[in-house]
């Protein structure tokens, strides 16, 4: 094994929230098709607009990094979680959706962000509606916290355990829980509430699964072991896991064999039914952990050939079939869109794109990022695909379903008005932030947030504070 390496800086995608939607707002102001993706021209009938029903500010915020905060529907509330712009402590919203102008309630937690955008906010609810948050963490021991009560952030108290109850915190590196990163809760097709998070660095790191028992209020280990095992050479980053219209979860990954992104290499591939037992692409036992030897390798890339793990999408073509997105350099160093596409004779890869600008990164900390795309989806029988670049027009454009090539530039998912789209906050350099949330009793409504932050700048102080932005709260409807 290679020497444990140094404090790690690395590169955060926040998982399954928020590349596609930003692709979507950018379909929304896009008002015509790149050069690059010249062809045959399809239409299709384009959504029905969104339209602005109320706007509400809900708080001052911390703007001094991007970092995403959590916005969620249950019920009939909505619960959020942000960074004040006081103190910078995390802090938990309320907000009674069946009261008509109901005000917002807060609860302040005890721990504040610093300039790190890995350290964002993550929340969700167990099957009796108990509220479950984590969040602020890179490296650190868990921060985690639960509610004691239903529907109701004033119960919220500090846990800070899961599998290391009683444990001292000298004892918490042999339970997995001191060095923590990207804590995510989701939910298995039983209900069950999961929470995975890496623990170690990166280049080192392993990949640990819980599962919630509601009965006892306890959490124990949904793997027996860590899902992923770099063995103290490197870590896996993944995109996943993601339901597919075959009925398997599936997940993709690249290893990383130190915190500078160029060491990005092997992207791989498998899938579960049940999040517990893993194949392969053939079908073929996955033996956990996964390790750099016995895991699936669809496109065999090495450091420096422009693969980058927020830049791994899933998606599936009309028949089904897994897609894998990704990015590689080509000849002349110029970034690429590939796909990877499991077909009846394996894995087959096409080239999407015909780009002529060259992103070359390197280093670590969270870099800004000059492309982003989302998963291949079939809508309508057609295959579409988001994207965004630095220096050209963005959107939405047809795929050729047999070369997986731009055909024609399709309309956007959402036609977000733009009025909830403008950057309000004066000072210099302020970005524009956004997230949403939809409402699960109504296809038809969604609850989009935004605020003004700097941009990213390696996870490093900038030269001067900003003031706090406000946090706002548009509601759409079609």
């Amino acid at each position: 094994m290679k020497q444990k390496k140094a404090k790690e800086t690395l590169i955060w995608r926040f998982r399954h929230f928020c590349v596609v939607f930003g692709c979507l707002l950018a379909v929304s102001l896009s008002g015509s098709a790149s050069s690059v993706f010249a062809g045959t021209s399809e239409t299709v009938q384009a959504p029905k607009p969104w339209e602005l029903v109320k706007r509400e500010d809900i708080a001052k915020v911390w703007s001094g990094n991007p970092v995403s905060f959590a916005f969620k529907m249950h019920e009939n509330f909505l619960f959020i979680a942000f960074y004040d712009g006081e103190d910078k402590k995390m802090v938990l919203g309320q907000k009674d959706l069946s009261q008509e102008n109901s005000a917002w309630t807060f609860k302040k937690m005890p721990t504040a962000i610093g300039w790190d955008s890995h350290n964002y906010v993550t929340l969700e609810f167990d099957s009796e509606n108990h509220l479950h948050v984590a969040g602020n963490m890179h490296c650190v021991p868990l921060i985690y916290y639960r509610a004691s009560k239903p529907l109701d952030i004033h119960s919220v108290e500090v846990v800070n355990r899961m599998t290391a109850s009683g444990l001292s915190r000298e004892e918490l590196a042999a339970a997995q829980e001191a060095r923590c990163t990207y804590p995510i809760f989701m939910k298995n097709a039983a209900g069950d509430l999961i929470f995975t998070y890496r623990d170690g660095g990166s280049g080192n790191g392993v990949q640990i699964w819980n599962v919630y028992d509601v009965q006892t209020r306890t959490w124990r280990r949904f793997l027996d072991v860590p899902m992923f095992d770099g063995e103290g050479d490197c870590n896996a980053y993944y995109h996943g896991p993601v339901m597919g219209p075959d009925g398997f979860y599936h997940v993709a990954w690249v290893w990383r064999d130190t915190p500078d992104c160029a060491t990005n290499h092997d992207l791989s591939y498998m899938k579960s039914r049940d999040l517990i037992h893993w194949e392969k692409s053939d079908g073929s036992p996955q033996v956990l952990p996964v390790t750099r030897s016995n895991s699936e390798v669809v496109a065999p890339l090495k450091n420096g050939e422009g693969l980058l793990n927020p830049l791994v999408k899933l998606g599936f073509d009309a028949e089904k079939r897994v897609i894998l997105s990704y990015t590689r350099y080509d000849e002349n160093k110029n970034n690429q869109l590939m796909q990877a596409r499991l077909e009846s004779n394996g894995w087959k890869h096409y080239q999407t794109s015909d780009w002529t600008h060259s992103w070359v990164f390197s280093g670590g900390g969270c870099i800004p990022s000059e492309l982003s795309f989302g998963g291949v989806e079939c809508i309508d029988g057609k295959l579409t695909q988001s994207w965004s670049r630095k220096y050209e027009a963005s959107g939405r454009f047809f795929l050729d379903s047999e070369t997986l090539k731009p055909i024609g530039r399709a309309p956007g998912g959402s036609r977000v008005p733009p009025e909830c789209l403008k950057c309000e906050n004066p000072q210099e350099n302020q970005q524009l932030k956004r997230s949403m949330t939809a409402d699960p009793n109504d296809p038809d409504r969604i609850f989009l947030f935004a605020w003004e932050t700097l941009p990213i700048n390696r996870d490093r102080p900038h030269p001067v504070v900003p003031v706090p932005s406000t946090l706002r709260m548009f509601e759409l409807k079609r």
